[in-house]
């Protein structure tokens, strides 16, 4: 892998805006801060990893590690109620990064009576070397000795990120998992996120493209698990996974 992710890049999202902000002195300035927290939290670590969702915001971060340290593995905790493209983009990033992903399977907290791996079989098989846990992803990575977590999180995101990232910092110590937590776009904006998708040429998922073109407005975008998705939002995009999740569990999803 590299730091320009070599996957194919969907063309759906307009990033002619972006393009233009990743020029932008702003834009330089806080890329050169993230790059110098990636590199003071690798300083101090022995064991990192770079926690990838699938979504914008981890891509971006994964690209900025690979670019300071190429060998840092990533980890993505499927609760194999992922979207289609999630799962597609996971599956060609595994063929590329072999042993460098890391799965974990059977871990969702947020996903309340949703639990695929522990009763009824899904609609898929999870990717090769995928292990199986049974408590939460950061806390079994630092039980295998891994000592930083390098995450896409930022203040934006929600009054409590902004919180708890405006008195924490970009690299905090915490007292459970690896211990060390690292999020070096914390202060970025999502025009700068995709600005370095536009400006380094990344992939991003393809379910961008599909709420792109549903109408969701990309401060709802969201392509993490099927739980934190809204029912409106499936029913436009993607019916049909929303008809088999309800017809698996015979519950209707709610908003």
């Amino acid at each position: 892998m590299s730091a320009a992710n070599p996957l194919p890049v969907p063309r759906t999202v307009d990033l002619d805006l972006a393009r233009v902000h990743y020029e932008s002195w702003g834009f330089k300035r806080r890329l050169e801060h993230a790059l110098l927290t990636v590199g003071a939290a690798l300083a101090q670590a022995r064991r990192p990893y770079v926690a990838f969702s699938g979504g914008k915001d981890s891509t971006v971060v994964l690209s900025l590690v690979q670019l300071v340290r190429p060998d840092v593995p990533l980890l993505w905790s499927d609760d194999e109620l992922e979207l289609p493209e999630t799962v597609d983009l996971m599956t060609r990033l595994k063929a590329l990064a072999g042993e460098q992903m890391i799965v974990t399977l059977g871990w969702a907290p947020h996903a309340g009576w949703f639990r695929p791996w522990r009763d009824a079989p899904y609609w898929r098989e999870p990717l090769p070397g995928a292990v199986r846990i049974g408590m939460d992803v950061d806390d079994w990575m630092g039980s295998q000795g891994y000592d930083l977590t390098i995450l896409g999180t930022r203040r934006t995101e929600s009054v409590k990120r902004n919180k708890w990232l405006g008195e924490a910092g970009p690299l905090y110590r915490v007292r459970r998992g690896t211990g060390l937590r690292c999020c070096p776009i914390a202060d970025w904006s999502e025009d700068d996120v995709w600005a370095l998708i536009a400006g380094w040429g990344l992939a991003y998922n393809a379910a961008y493209d599909v709420m792109e073109r549903i109408g969701i407005p990309r401060r709802r975008q969201r392509v993490g698990p099927l739980p934190l998705a809204p029912r409106s939002q499936l029913e436009a995009g993607w019916p049909d996974v929303l008809a088999r999740l309800e017809t698996r569990y015979q519950r209707r999803w709610t908003e």
